[in-house]
């Protein structure tokens, strides 16, 4: 019998049809499913009771709620939890993949010193000797947390030099402390009674602030309104995922946000559209529109646009003086709506930043990005539960990772009203770690450790009788029966929220115009958090889910 090409294909094709319908593919798939899962290297959690605990991620100042799954002790899952008063449900793809970075393979868990490994009794000594010769410097990236002020008391008692790190999202409230000497972390945005929001290419919908809290406004107040309650107007090079999505996009060029805030500031007082006085911007209408690509008429119709619905609100993406200045010529600045003052803080901190004093040692603790790298000459003890590559480090020293240390988290940057909750320690770290803080108390045993300032501080709220708990059930403190009470309720993932502070608490002198300045690049958790250290989920949710595109494709 012949057998021609067409009984080949006729052959094929069958066998391939008859081959789907049976079992036999799908049993090869289930089987070499199970047998990956099952690889040696790949870390399985011990079979016990499944539990959910409810506490806050401390990977960043946010602070956001989280529900975790624990198996037999380890965390196997990560969700948000919706009735948290700041995150509201929402996560980062770093914290809903967050349950996998103790176990990534660039894990810290021996101590480094230069080219090879060394022990914690030789770092401790090395420490000890180096602040013994000479001024220690300590870099903290959290401020405000019980760690931070073990930090600042080492530094204190050694006559040291205790530094801060701040966010993009903090900077950009620097010139408010300068004009009214409140300092920048005492600061924050009412964005919940603003209705009108200019921003400044700060990526209101793309991980700005605490996740969850713009994003539940913008979805509440304007999303699909022709008209909408809160008009969010875009300002940026770039067509961004929100520029696409903001009630009106201004495109401009690259870095003439000063330029434009100034030509802005100039129409409103040149026509008298606001109240609150302030000097008038040294560039001109005509040099703004040469300056940002836009028209003089396009600069006076947003300018009418945005004080036609008030409360109005000018958000930066990163420190620009001129951009703040609007703020004051609209009367944002202590206004209902605009920035506000949240806590009453008075010392403001020393920005890492400045020129480093002639030190001898700088300690960085582990809440600092990677990319932050002192400008010293000094030898540096560097804290970090992942190692990100290459660092000018002297020592790295294993810090403990996710969930696996107690902490306190206190109000999130752009918030504006104070809250506070614990993060308790829910992982044993399957190697030595110490913290930065713990660290410091074996130097110096004098020193408070973190647990006992969180006690003291629950104590305080408690003595306070001010503000209300959040969790399960809201419960006023006053209604709150002792601070063992207060302490049981925020250790199980409740929050504290104060009472917002008088808007007139804030008040800005602008004597003059500030000098024009370029705008800086935003860091989101992507600069801040390098690729070598984000777990395999948050990689692939930032590759292809489109939750933030990369840079080269923006301009799509």
């Amino acid at each position: 019998m012949k057998v021609t090409r067409r009984d080949l294909l006729t052959w094929s094709a069958g066998a391939a049809a008859g081959l789907l319908v049976t079992p036999v593919p799908w049993k090869l798939l289930d089987d070499t499913s199970i047998w990956s899962q099952n690889w040696p290297w790949i870390p399985q959690p011990a079979r016990g009771p499944v539990d959910v605990k409810q506490s806050s991620c401390n990977l960043c100042p946010n602070g956001c709620g989280m529900r975790v799954k624990m198996a037999a002790g380890w965390p196997v899952g990560v969700a948000g939890v919706s009735s948290h008063p700041i995150s509201r449900g929402a996560l980062c793809p770093l914290g809903f993949g967050a349950h996998q970075l103790n176990w990534h393979p660039r894990r810290l868990r021996t101590v480094l010193h230069r080219n090879g490994t060394s022990s914690w009794s030789e770092a401790k000594a090395a420490f000890a000797k180096a602040c013994s010769e000479g001024p220690v410097v300590v870099i903290d990236g959290y401020p405000s947390r019980a760690a931070s002020s073990v930090l600042e008391a080492f530094t204190q008692k050694r006559g040291g030099s205790y530094r801060v790190v701040l966010g993009a999202e903090t900077r950009a409230l620097a010139p408010y402390e300068t004009w009214s000497g409140v300092p920048v972390t005492a600061l924050g945005y009412d964005l919940e009674n603003a209705q009108t929001i200019v921003s400044f290419g700060a990526p209101l919908l793309d991980g700005w602030g605490t996740p969850g809290r713009f994003t539940r406004l913008w979805a509440e107040r304007a999303a699909g309104m022709a008209n909408p309650q809160l008009r969010v107007i875009q300002v940026e090079a770039q067509l961004s995922r929100t520029a696409a999505r903001a009630w009106q996009w201004f495109p401009i060029a690259a870095g003439a946000e000063a330029a434009l805030a100034g030509g802005v500031a100039r129409v409103l007082l040149e026509e008298h559209l606001v109240s609150a006085r302030g000097p008038m911007p040294t560039v001109t209408l005509a040099e703004a529109a040469a300056q940002t690509g836009l028209t003089t008429d396009a600069i006076r119709d947003l300018a009418r646009t945005i004080v036609a619905r008030t409360p109005a609100v000018a958000i930066a993406a990163d420190e620009n003086p001129a951009i703040a200045a609007l703020n004051v010529v609209l009367g944002a600045a202590g206004a209902r709506g605009g920035i506000v003052r949240r806590s009453k803080r008075t010392e403001p901190y020393v920005s890492a930043d400045a020129v480093l004093p002639s030190a001898r040692v700088v300690l960085i603790d582990s809440s600092v990005p990677w990319n932050f790298a002192p400008q010293t000459d000094a030898e540096v003890f560097r804290f970090a539960a992942w190692d990100g590559g290459s660092n000018r480090a002297d020592w790295l020293l294993p810090a403990p990772g996710f969930l696996e240390e107690l902490t306190d988290v206190p109000t999130a940057p752009t918030s504006a009203v104070e809250t506070y909750t614990v993060a308790p320690s829910l992982v044993k770290a399957s190697h030595v770690v110490h913290s930065a803080a713990q660290f410091l108390s074996g130097i110096d045993s004098t020193l408070n450790t973190p647990e006992k300032i969180i006690h003291a501080r629950c104590e305080d709220l408690f003595r306070r009788r001010a503000g209300t708990l959040l969790g399960q059930e809201t419960t006023p403190v006053a209604k709150v029966a002792s601070v063992q009470k207060l302490e049981e309720q925020l250790w199980k993932g409740a929050v504290w929220v104060g009472e917002p502070r008088h808007p007139e608490s804030l008040r800005c002198e602008l004597k003059e115009w500030p000098v024009t300045v370029a705008s800086a690049h935003f860091e989101s958790w992507s600069t801040t958090w390098p690729a070598p250290v984000l777990p395999p989920l948050a990689s692939k949710l930032y590759q292809e889910s489109s939750l933030r595109e990369p840079p080269k494709r923006r301009n799509a």
